[in-house]
């Protein structure tokens, strides 16, 4: 679970202002990927890296995963600035819409605010090497190196290996990353802690935790252990963590 942070906070605000949709939840996440970006939304029952790779053959598409076969909740594929974005259909609604968000957080942090930050540096000329078109010049890659932004092409992250583990910290970093911004786009922190103590200016530990979980599941219809997972992260930061009554069941 990706904590709070403010750059998090940030992105999500410039996203969800840029849609220019409904402000009340629970928010239509895949209505603003489909309006922001050049990215197809696909659903497949019970989604694995076989099956995409599948779906790319099927429409003579030149992308592969590159990995061995395992199911997925989500995954994001990009390629010369656009993205095709798998969803596990077998998943319920609120799984999908999480996955969603997870994945264009992916899409943001590690491609779209990257890309757009080296071309900005080295000049629109790059997009070339960003999109695996050409190799980067020498030139480019002292550029790169100087300017402190790496000239090669991205494609994918998969997130973890088949067993649940993580490849590299690299992965596990862009994960919790990830998860930090997805959260902050389905279930602003701030907007979601004003909420939980709309009735009281303090609450227990305990009690923000039951309030701020019924708050997420029902009405930003998070995944049950995603919204309590991020209930007991929201409460250490608003009540400073259990007190011992809380400890003793009080």
């Amino acid at each position: 679970m990706g904590m709070v942070n403010n750059y998090a906070v940030s992105v999500a605000k410039e996203f969800w202002s840029a849609t220019g949709l409904s402000t009340e939840p629970p928010f239509d996440i895949a209505g603003a990927v489909s309006l922001l970006f050049p990215i197809d939304i696909v659903q497949l029952s019970e989604l694995s890296t076989a099956k995409i790779d599948h779906w790319f053959s099927a429409r003579n598409v030149n992308i592969q995963t590159h990995v061995q076969d395992r199911p997925l909740h989500g995954f994001v594929v990009f390629s010369r600035g656009v993205g095709f974005m798998f969803i596990n259909g077998t998943d319920d609604e609120q799984e999908r819409r999480y996955t969603i968000a997870h994945e264009v957080s992916h899409f943001l942090l590690d491609y779209k605010i990257p890309r757009d930050k080296i071309i900005k540096k080295l000049g629109a000329e790059v997009e070339e090497v960003l999109d695996g078109i050409r190799e980067p010049s020498s030139k480019e890659m002292v550029e790169g190196i100087i300017k402190h932004v790496a000239v090669k092409p991205f494609t994918h992250l998969l997130e973890k290996e088949g067993d649940g583990s993580f490849e590299n910290l690299q992965v596990y970093y862009a994960e919790n990353n990830a998860d930090t911004l997805a959260l902050e786009l389905l279930a602003p922190a701030s907007r979601i802690k004003a909420e939980t103590l709309k009735e009281k200016k303090k609450l227990s530990h305990t009690d923000f935790c039951k309030i701020c979980n019924e708050l997420l599941v029902h009405r930003y219809k998070l995944p049950t252990q995603i919204a309590t997972d991020y209930a007991k992260v929201l409460a250490y930061r608003a009540t400073g963590g259990p007190s011992i009554m809380d400890k003793l069941g009080f």
